[in-house]
């Protein structure tokens, strides 16, 4: 795990039994033109297959996703959830490729997008290109993951999914409305959960603990 919520790498998301039910569900599944979910100039640049949404497969996968998020603390504590767009189970073949775009602001029932995650569901040996590349203010961000880790990352810039120059990447992707609205806030919220937690582990004194929990909750009351 990156220890930033700015670019939040979960590792281990998924453990080798969702993986495997998920594969299992995938290679059962439907898979339509990507473009159908995409708005405005992505649909020009968006290259993929996702899989049908109203299919029993996809419902599966949906429900063992969501598990995953909701058993994730490091998840909670960095995004800090309030809702959580639908995931598009997505798959890359050769030549595939999603060109520079920018997500919408808006989704669903015009829920605020603020936090964006790609979950990695198969392994980066399996293709060839396919790399998330994030345009951030130091340059150029390249995330080809393993599979059952996830990246999140804010809405608000500029990225793509580079070219699959050979196999297949196979990816889920979700938008999340975080209950603190700026990427500042949560990334000083988590930085302060993380230091509380390796002062735990240092055991030292407990009313210096006390001290920086209540700062934390005072900031979160604040910010919510």
């Amino acid at each position: 795990m990156e220890q930033q919520s700015t670019y939040l790498v979960l590792e281990d998301l998924l453990n080798k039994f969702q993986l495997h039910q998920i594969l299992g569900l995938s290679n059962k599944a439907h898979y339509e033109d990507g473009r159908n979910t995409a708005t405005d100039v992505a649909k020009e640049v968006k290259n993929n297959l996702q899989m049908n949404t109203q299919s029993a497969e996809y419902m599966n996968i949906q429900q063992t996703l969501m598990t995953a998020l909701n058993q994730n603390a490091i998840f909670r504590q960095a995004v800090f959830p309030l809702h959580v767009y639908p995931f598009l189970i997505s798959k890359y073949k050769e030549g595939m490729e999603y060109g520079w775009h920018v997500d919408s602001p808006l989704m669903g029932n015009m829920m605020r997008t603020d936090v964006a995650m790609t979950i990695f569901l198969n392994d980066p040996t399996e293709y060839e290109g396919g790399e998330l590349e994030l345009q951030s203010p130091t340059g150029s961000m390249l995330y080809k993951l393993k599979k059952g880790d996830a990246v999140c990352y804010p809405c608000t810039q500029v990225h793509r999914v580079r070219k699959v120059t050979a196999g297949e990447r196979h990816v889920a992707v979700t938008w999340v409305q975080s209950m603190i609205k700026t990427t500042e806030q949560r990334t000083l919220l988590f930085d302060m959960y993380t230091a509380i937690e390796s002062l735990k582990n240092a055991t030292p004194t407990q009313n210096s603990i006390q001290v920086l929990q209540q700062c934390h909750s005072n900031l979160l009351r604040m910010w919510y």
